[in-house]
């Protein structure tokens, strides 16, 4: 490691594990352990965007949001959920792949809400 904390990863490591020039990793720290994992997240060409979707709590409407995003080539890599109130509202958010997107980010809005019966979808690009 060098003074400004970065790590050089040898190259034959690199080549073993496929990562390439400009690919995105997940770092994870189990401070417990004392551990750093380095996970490949995304590949170079990928274009990432932070989706936070609130939704009815309700059996189904993760599934209808997922098929939204689904329908126009979205690629979900992290997700995480989480109830609000229960029985009433819940959030959903994902760090998804846009790059293979068959629209625009207020058009992709848009369809989530009306076919993933969204109440808010807000997407920003990473």
């Amino acid at each position: 490691m060098d003074s400004k904390g970065r790590i050089v990863i040898p190259s034959s490591v690199r080549e073993a594990l496929g990562l390439r020039e400009r690919m995105r990793l997940m770092l994870v720290a189990d401070l417990d352990a004392r551990e750093v994992k380095l996970v490949p997240f995304a590949g170079p060409d990928a274009k990432l965007a932070e989706i936070r979707i609130t939704i009815p709590d309700v059996p189904g409407a993760l599934a209808k949001v997922a098929n939204a995003l689904a329908e126009v080539g979205v690629d979900l890599l992290l997700t995480e959920s989480r109830t609000l109130h229960r029985g009433e509202l819940a959030e959903w958010y994902t760090v998804a792949d846009i790059s293979k997107c068959s629209c625009g980010l207020d058009e992709l809005r848009r369809r989530v809400i009306d076919r993933g019966e969204a109440k808010q979808v807000e997407i920003r690009e990473l």
